[in-house]
């Protein structure tokens, strides 16, 4: 699990029922539910312009006595940046041939033509693992939002009841 979070709530059927209805606003798809627990499923990550909430992969949601607990998986994440991944090494056989054809008719070393093809591509092993941890942080930071305002939102609503 990725993010595992238990929040004390006392009406923990109310914010089971919250949190599954947000995650199905933002496209998440039921998967198992019963009086206790929901699992849902993500829609998957297209990109970074999304709400975080749609790098998770599939969200479990189950209440105790008082709590409510989550298990996130971020697999939305991770698809993402291995497309990322495949598509930066596309580039680099791509302008390896391309600067090959071109340059070994102009009689450069292949070295050099290995240095010229994979120069534009050298930030990318170090901006990868950088743009994971973002991407992770933000979608740690929405579901923790989400379950203070849900806790938030409950606590006021039984005060207003009194």
């Amino acid at each position: 699990m990725d993010y595992q979070r238990t929040i004390p709530f006392a009406n923990s059927a109310s914010a089971l029922k919250v949190v599954s209805s947000v995650l199905v606003q933002h496209d998440f798809q039921i998967g198992e539910r019963n009086e206790t627990a929901i699992e849902l499923t993500g829609p998957g990550m297209t990109g970074s312009r999304r709400n975080p909430l749609v790098g998770i992969s599939t969200i479990r949601i189950f209440k105790s006595s008082g709590s409510l607990s989550v298990e996130a998986q971020f697999g939305s994440i991770r698809k993402l940046l291995r497309y990322i991944a495949l598509f930066i090494v596309g580039m680099g056989v791509f302008f390896l041939v391309l600067f090959a054809i071109s340059f070994t008719r102009q009689g450069q070393p292949l070295g050099r033509i290995v240095l010229i093809s994979l120069a534009p591509l050298a930030p990318w092993p170090v901006l990868l693992p950088l743009i994971m941890i973002w991407l992770k942080s933000r979608t740690t930071r929405a579901l923790d939002v989400l379950l203070n305002n849900i806790d938030y939102l409950l606590r006021q609503e039984s005060l207003d009841a009194r």
